[in-house]
């Protein structure tokens, strides 16, 4: 074609007669011929290079809070025109893993899936289908539970004796309809017969419990001033009492008593105490300080010897158990005023976490 096309354009330019034009009508025809074949030859061409890109299949996907690790959430899954095959990544703050074949999202093993801290995971998968990515975001919904009853017999255990305590269940004891507990650190002022024995004993044990209120932002410190305390503790005989408090000397005078605390409370919230202890032993500090901080007496006494017993000896101590449960209630998401059943949900929540 491009023979005949180029001698007839020459002609064109020296002479226009009437032969010539017809001539060049039929080269204006030829090269019209070929512009077309070109273009069926282009659109063959493109036809050939053209790529449907994976469209994504609309989806939702949830999971039961504190489900293990390497559950599934489901399959995401991406179609393509030309059956090419795809391959799946994923993208999220949330340890989700896919199967790049399949499209199988599962969990990861550093996802903590809790309804209370946080009720959602967005990722985004994209898809490839060897010539094209093409990404989609989406969201895993966490659906609440009721994680008491995802605890263990043992845990359970746990949770009924954190109860006991904090809603004073012993038998001496006067039962509570809410718990009670410091908003605020507790600032202890030392008074009464001050040895050395006595204001180590003391160092100790406030070590003791400062080390269990990991979880919060409560403490146990010494003023020395008593105008800076909210908490006084008095060391001397039941007699001196009544000489430094005769509302406590009332309640323990006709008593055998060795130590005992008072501590008013308002809206359930424990705003100061006043401590006497009538010996430096150890255990005896622990238990008055233990109701003063809003426990009540154990019921772990005989074999146990647990420090809150309405009878100890110099071999009561912190059971591991009560190490736990005043860690727990005097961690942040514990507030006072709450009822059994409130609190029975979010130890039973702290304990799945920690698990």
């Amino acid at each position: 074609m491009k023979r005949i096309f180029i001698p007839l354009i020459s002609l064109c330019i020296f002479s226009c007669s009437t032969d010539l034009e017809e001539d060049t009508l039929d080269a204006i025809d030829e090269t019209t011929k070929t512009t077309s074949e070109n273009e069926e030859e282009t659109e063959e061409t493109t036809s050939e290079n053209t790529n449907s890109i994976p469209v994504f299949e609309a989806a939702n996907y949830s999971i039961n809070e504190h489900s293990i690790a390497a559950s599934s959430i489901g399959f995401v899954t991406a179609i393509d025109g030309d059956q090419d095959e795809i391959t799946y990544t994923i993208e999220s703050d949330a340890d989700l893993v896919i199967n790049e074949n399949t499209g199988e999202i599962t969990t990861g093993t550093n996802l903590k899936l809790d309804f209370e801290t946080k009720d959602s995971h967005a990722f985004m998968v994209s898809a490839f289908d060897g010539k094209t990515i093409v990404d989609k975001d989406y969201n895993l919904t966490v659906n609440d539970v009721d994680e008491f009853t995802l605890l263990t017999d043992e845990q359970k255990e746990v949770v009924a004796y954190a109860q006991h305590l904090t809603y004073w269940k012993g038998d001496s004891n006067t039962p509570l309809g809410f718990n009670q507990k410091w908003a605020s650190s507790m600032k202890l002022h030392l008074t009464g017969t001050i040895t050395e024995q006595y204001e180590t004993t003391t160092e100790s044990v406030l070590e003791q419990y400062n080390a269990l209120f990991s979880s919060g932002d409560f403490n146990i410190s010494l003023v020395q001033n008593s105008e800076d305390a909210n908490a006084i503790l008095f060391y001397g005989t039941k007699e001196e009492v009544e000489g430094v408090w005769p509302d406590m000397y009332d309640e323990i005078k006709d008593g055998n008593y060795d130590g005992f605390a008072m501590t008013p409370s308002e809206n359930s919230v424990l705003v100061s105490t006043r401590i006497w202890i009538s010996n430096p032993a150890e255990v005896l500090l622990k238990h008055e300080l233990g109701h003063a901080l809003g426990f009540g007496h154990s019921d772990k006494c005989e074999d146990e010897g647990s420090f809150l017993c309405s009878q100890i000896s110099t071999e009561n101590d912190f059971l591991d158990v009560e190490k736990d449960i005043i860690r727990f209630i005097y961690g942040s998401r514990i507030t006072a005023g709450l009822t059994e059943e409130e609190i029975e949900a979010i130890l039973a929540d702290i304990i799945l976490n920690e698990d």
